[in-house]
């Protein structure tokens, strides 16, 4: 993964994690919390696979 698209998914991470601070119901949060998470396990695989291409 090229570093620009690293770049925007953790800019969408830090943008959702800003949103989840004003979301008023449980339902928002929780949606929130699971594209998050989603994008979290995204920028792991692509550090997992940059590593073993490294090695």
């Amino acid at each position: 993964m090229d570093s620009e698209a690293k770049r925007r998914i953790q800019k969408s991470i830090d943008m959702l994690t800003e949103r989840m601070k004003g979301d008023f119901s449980d339902l928002e949060y929780e949606s929130h919390l699971r594209q998050k998470r989603h994008l979290e396990e995204i920028l792991a695989r692509a550090a997992e696979r940059e590593a073993e291409a490294n090695s």
